[in-house]
Parts: C-alpha cells; sequence; structure tokens
C-alpha cells in the first residue's frame, strides 16, 4: 500500500526545500541560547540549560514539521501535482498512506536531531532521555500526519497549519485545563463547560503526558513516570494505568495517527478532481 517512490519523491522535496537545513540552523541556535541562558542562571545552570532547550526545541521542531507539511500539500494540489500522481498507478488510499510514511519519517528525523542535540546541551538522564526522544518522534508523527488530515480538508495552507498547531496546543493544555475545571465553582456554566472539556478531551491526543521535561533531569521513574489527572480523559488514565510508559506513548501514536489517516482518507475519497 506504500509507495516507496513516492515516499522519496516527498523526502526529496523535503531536501529541495531545504528543510532539513533550515531546522538544523534553527536548533543549534535554539541550543545556543539555551546554554547562554544556563549559564547565566545563578543556580542549577544545567538543568535550567537542559530543561529550557529541550521544551524551545521541542516547539521549534514541531513548527517546522507542521509548516513544511501543510504547504508541500496545499503547493501540490495548486500546481496539480496532486492530479498527476493519481494519474500513474497509484491509488488514493496509497498516495496518504506513502505521504503520511513519508512525513512520518521526516518526524523522526527532527526528533532524533533535537534529542542528539539536548544531550549535548545538558547531562540528561540517560533512559529519560531515550524515553523523551523516543516520546518526541511519536508526538511529532501525529502532528505530522494532523497537518496532512487539515492541508486535505482545507484549501489554505496558512489555514490549515494554525489549526494543526492549535490541535498541538490543545493537546498540551488539555490536562491542565480539566485540572482547573475539576476545581472550579460548583454552579452550572462552569459544570457544563467542564463536560464539554471532557468530551472533546476524548478525541484530543493527551501530548502534556509525553515528552515531559522532568524525564530529562529526574529520570523517570524519579519523576514519578506519567503525571495523569485521575478525571482526566479515562482512555489515557486506563492506558498509563496498565500499558505502562512505553505502552502509553505507542498506544497512543497509534490511535490518533489511524484516526486522522480514516478521517483524511474519507475526505479524499469522496473529493472530485
Amino acid at each position: 500500500m506504500i509507495s516507496k517512490s513516492l515516499v522519496k519523491y516527498v523526502l526529496t522535496a523535503a531536501l529541495r526545500d531545504k528543510l532539513m537545513i533550515t531546522l538544523a540552523l534553527m536548533i543549534a541556535m535554539g541550543a545556543a541560547v539555551a546554554v547562554f541562558m544556563g549559564s547565566a542562571s545563578v543556580t542549577e545552570g544545567d538543568s535550567f540549560a537542559l530543561v529550557f532547550g529541550a521544551g524551545g526545541l521541542r516547539f521549534l521542531g514541531v513548527t517546522g514539521l507542521v509548516l513544511f507539511c501543510c504547504f508541500y500539500i496545499r503547493r501540490s494540489f495548486e500546481n496539480k501535482e496532486v492530479e498527476f500522481l493519481l494519474s500513474r498507478p497509484i491509488s488514493r488510499l496509497s498516495f496518504l498512506l506513502s505521504h503520511a510514511a513519508a512525513f512520518s519519517v521526516l518526524a523522526f528525523c527532527v526528533a532524533l536531531a533535537i534529542t542528539l542535540t539536548v544531550a549535548v546541551i545538558g547531562r540528561p538522564d540517560l533512559t529519560g532521555l531515550t524515553v523523551w526522544g523516543a516520546s518526541l518522534a511519536a508526538e511529532f508523527a501525529v502532528m505530522g500526519v494532523a497537518a496532512l488530515f487539515f492541508s486535505m480538508v482545507l484549501s489554505s495552507a496558512a489555514g490549515s497549519a494554525l489549526a494543526t498547531l492549535g490541535l498541538y496546543a490543545l493537546g498540551r493544555m488539555v490536562g491542565a485545563v480539566l485540572g482547573l475545571l475539576d476545581r472550579a465553582p460548583e454552579n452550572g456554566f462552569f459544570a457544563v463547560l467542564g463536560s464539554m472539556m471532557k468530551l472533546i478531551s476524548i478525541g484530543v491526543p493527551r501530548l502534556d503526558m509525553m515528552g515531559q521535561t522532568t524525564w530529562l533531569v529526574y529520570g523517570v521513574a524519579g519523576a514519578g513516570n506519567v503525571k495523569f489527572l485521575p478525571d482526566a480523559s479515562a482512555y489515557a488514565h486506563w492506558m498509563a494505568e496498565h500499558l505502562g510508559l512505553a505502552g502509553f506513548i505507542g498506544l497512543q501514536g497509534i490511535i490518533f495517527t489511524a484516526l486522522l489517516l480514516a478521517a483524511a482518507a474519507h475526505d479524499f475519497m469522496r473529493r472530485q478532481f
């Protein structure tokens, strides 16, 4: 189902657009800023640089990946590249799966570059760094497929990029929002709002439970494994409790990647060219 030629075509486009070179330069600049901020810290400069650099580079990586994916897909539609590729012996489902595979490869490369850079910035816990890097790769892969979905559904590259980054921000903040609503004043408005957010959280990846910078400083066990709220997203609670950290990261990545691909396929199959 996955066309190796099409995957190679997308990866070649990423090299042609100098995505990796640009991200490498930005990652190097971000690492330099993190080291500078750590040296200016009065206490625990290494830990400060590690946490500051990891958080900043994570956001930088997902932003660069999402922008490339969204603008590449919309440019392919505008230049009639999609119609040309579909005129070849390739199905629409294979087209989607090949692009998702290519974006996942890019996500892994970006996550690997950021993980190696974080290892150079400070002295992270080795196990925590490994789990953090794997979590970052899964997170970036989900966002790459989300960018594919939104760029298929929306006709604007900027709009699809904003929608994807909005989903990323919601996935990062949903745990904190649910925690605040759980302690909100007892009245009808907050009760309805809390119920709506709990419903929305079912369809949002719990990215706040992945890629935690505390793993880099204290290790996975020292940070208390995965932090989660008992009342927030029952599926995430169940996976974290029964599958462990690795199972939670892997299964959540598979579930949301599959859901986004299914939604993109539903829209793409119905589209007339």
